[in-house]
């Protein structure tokens, strides 16, 4: 198989909605191919940094589920990688006995073939369970651990690790260390007070810091979180041109999120839109429909990247 990767080692190129399942999905133009993004150790922080020649980048909200692909799979992951290279949105629960799995909801009733809380179930009995995908068709995926994402992704893909409410910040951390991921993992947060509690815990990770205002960025460059671990979330509402570059002076990339846009878009098909987003200064469109504005992004007067073949 055919593997692509985005290289990184040239340091000056050195993120709630469904997706709308009416809307057809293309195939990737090789079905055989992945894109993948591989950074040396050590590189999040050059990769994360903001450059005026930038490359434009997605995030796959809740992995990029699509028909047959349920939400937070790995198999879902790879999928998505067919159509181009970028960051992967997954959200991390905590079980009854401590494992830590990919589940976005406190149930399992509308992603999984069980029932009931997950904060109830142990690692033994989530094994068993089969995903189900946002059309509610049965997969052969089972739910993954936050072990085997992080393993599956060095080399392939950025995780942002969304932790939902309950699970140990410091479990999270002691995986991404584990795994040796640290390079391969960036964590959400939703305010400065769990950003700076969170740096506390694993002051090496990248994190995302839900950034709104001026005021806003005054106050994350008096929190004492090293500005080179912040990514900016600016919400899912496009602000004016310059607040991103008050954002970019600092050095942080900006993450938008388009997900009331895209189900606009799905019905107009005016994809280039996506393209005014990046030029308005936002660098990582999360969004459902990774397909639609990859097939923006690849344009090759945009930006190259480097092929190579795998061994």
């Amino acid at each position: 198989m055919k593997m692509r990767h985005l290289s990184v080692w040239l340091l000056s190129a050195c993120i709630l909605a469904m997706t709308v399942w009416a809307e057809p999905i293309p195939e990737p133009a090789e079905s055989d191919a992945r894109y993948y993004i591989e950074l040396p150790k050590g590189g999040a922080e050059a990769f994360f940094r903001y450059t005026p020649n930038r490359i434009p980048l997605i995030s796959h909200h809740r992995a990029g589920p699509v028909p047959g692909y349920p939400e937070n799979a790995i198999e879902t992951m790879d999928n998505a990688l067919r159509y181009g290279f970028g960051l992967m949105e997954v959200d991390v629960a905590e079980l009854k006995d401590g494992g830590l799995v990919l589940m976005h909801d406190d149930t399992l009733d509308r992603t999984t073939t069980g029932t009931g809380a997950i904060k109830d179930k142990t690692s033994a009995e989530i094994a068993r369970l089969k995903l189900v995908d946002n059309e509610g068709q049965v997969t052969d995926y089972t739910v993954p651990t936050l072990e085997a994402a992080l393993k599956w992704a060095r080399g392939k893909t950025i995780l942002t690790l969304d932790i939902k409410r309950g699970t140990d910040f410091k479990k999270v951390a002691d995986a991404v260390r584990a795994t040796g991921a640290e390079d391969y993992a960036v964590i959400i947060t939703y305010s400065l007070e769990q950003a700076t509690a969170f740096h506390q815990i694993a002051p090496e990770l990248m994190l995302t810091v839900s950034v709104y205002d001026e005021d806003g960025i005054d106050a994350l460059v008096q929190s004492g979180i090293n500005p080179l671990k912040i990514i900016a979330w600016t919400g899912t509402s496009l602000k004016e041109p310059a607040f991103y570059t008050a954002l970019h002076a600092k050095g942080w990339r900006v993450i938008s999120g388009t997900f009331s846009l895209d189900d606009k878009l799905a019905i107009s098909g005016d994809n280039g839109e996506y393209m005014a987003i990046y030029a308005s200064g936002v660098d990582v469109i999360a969004t459902d429909r990774f397909w639609a504005v990859q097939a923006q992004i690849r344009n090759p007067n945009l930006f190259y990247f480097v092929r190579r073949a795998a061994n």
